[in-house]
């Protein structure tokens, strides 16, 4: 019965949204292809080598400090400009990507999008209610619709993964494509938690937010968060420099925590772990959720009362410190004792960051407590008058 009923309300989404995804993928892989076999006829055509010939001063293959260092031969200059995967440092002044960073953001944001749909459509438009009256336990129910959406979702995910990395690998010249297909799987695997991930935190915020207007509101305040991700992981490096390597240089970490893209990296062991953990605390979470809806709570910021303390502190003190992070603070803080004429001070930081937690701290109370804030005012309100 759930099947049938599930196969009604989300069949032809479900579909088309696997379609969608699949097609990223591998219009993206066909793509890469077509773009490297277009430069690799213009290096070989009579043009090129004709400039090359003429002006090979214009070809600078990396910098020692002012001077210029030049290609030994065209051929050089082919093969480095042509190369996929190969490993370059800060002097290069040329490595090519067979991708665009555009690609794995629309894969993120479109499963980030699905996953808060599926749940919060449904209990905006009175489908949980209708699940609700049906002889069948609540577990079941939660359990039977993530195995529904999930299970196609994260099919046409391999599928589409595995499909981008076949069609680079295969049609792409072998002496060129440097990244070995072991390692391409690998970072294929590791895209492909990163994407189930960002769907499973869909999922939650689509079970746990319930207003129809801060719900929403939510999500975009996240998505605009993640558009300033690099800001954060700019100074979770230079704190990474600061504990590890006395500050003496700004350096990544040697380990990925967020790989969106099949291109040669992958996580370590610890990592898929680390994703494993977050999956079945998700899951987790989101049927306890599910276990306690109640029509009592219908329009509530959040939709169950035992999440509002933690949603209000999650939201308080994480959106506090990921701005604190993504306004460069640790970066000002150690410019104000590396330069003695940097124009920031301490107390003028610390003010910020004090302001910026207190500005968390309302909004995310009157975000979460919105009734039982009214209910205060109200009562207060009565005892003056």
């Amino acid at each position: 019965m759930l099947t049938q009923i599930f196969k009604e309300r989300y069949g032809k989404t479900l579909i088309g949204a696997c379609l969608i995804l699949i097609a990223i993928y591998l219009g993206a892989g066909w793509q890469s292809q077509r773009d490297w076999h277009t430069q690799y006829n213009y290096l070989y055509s009579d043009e090129f080598i004709y400039d090359y010939t003429n002006h090979p001063s214009y070809y600078v293959k990396s910098y020692d400090g002012e001077k210029e260092i030049h290609y030994e031969s065209i051929d050089a200059y082919r093969q480095d400009v042509l190369s996929i995967g190969k490993n370059h440092d800060g002097d290069d002044t040329y490595f090519y990507n067979d991708f665009s960073y555009a690609q794995p953001q629309l894969i993120l944001l479109t499963l980030f999008i699905l996953g808060f749909l599926a749940f919060f459509v449904d209990y905006r438009t009175n489908f949980t209610r209708f699940l609700l009256t049906l002889p069948v336990q609540k577990k079941t129910l939660f359990r039977k619709k993530i195995g529904f959406v999930l299970l196609p979702i994260s099919m046409a995910l391999l599928i589409g993964i595995v499909g981008n990395c076949l069609i680079r690998s295969l049609m792409i010249d072998q002496s060129y494509f440097m990244i070995p297909m072991a390692n391409l799987l690998l970072s294929g695997l590791s895209t492909f938690f990163t994407n189930i991930l960002v769907f499973m935190v869909g999922l939650f915020l689509g079970i746990s937010l319930g207003n129809l207007v801060a719900g929403p509101l939510s999500v975009l305040f996240v998505l605009f968060l993640s558009t300033i991700g690099s800001n954060f992981y700019s100074s979770f490096r230079l704190l990474y420099s600061l504990a590890f390597l006395n500050g003496k240089e700004d350096v990544y970490a040697p380990f990925s925590l967020w790989i969106a893209w099949p291109e040669g990296r992958y996580y370590d062991w610890w990592v898929y772990l680390l994703y494993a953990g977050l999956f079945l605390l998700l899951f987790v979470v989101m049927e306890k959720v599910f276990l306690a809806l109640s029509l009592d709570n219908e329009g509530e910021y959040v939709t169950v009362p035992f999440l509002r303390a933690p949603a209000y502190w999650i939201m308080a003190l994480g959106t506090w410190f990921y701005l604190f992070m993504a306004n460069y603070y640790p970066h000002d803080f150690f410019y104000i004792k590396l330069y003695d004429d940097f124009s920031e001070t301490y107390q003028g930081i610390i003010f910020r960051s004090l302001l910026l937690l207190f500005v968390c701290l309302i909004i995310s109370l009157l975000m979460v407590y919105p009734k039982a804030l009214m209910g205060w005012w109200h009562k207060r309100r009565n005892k003056l008058t």
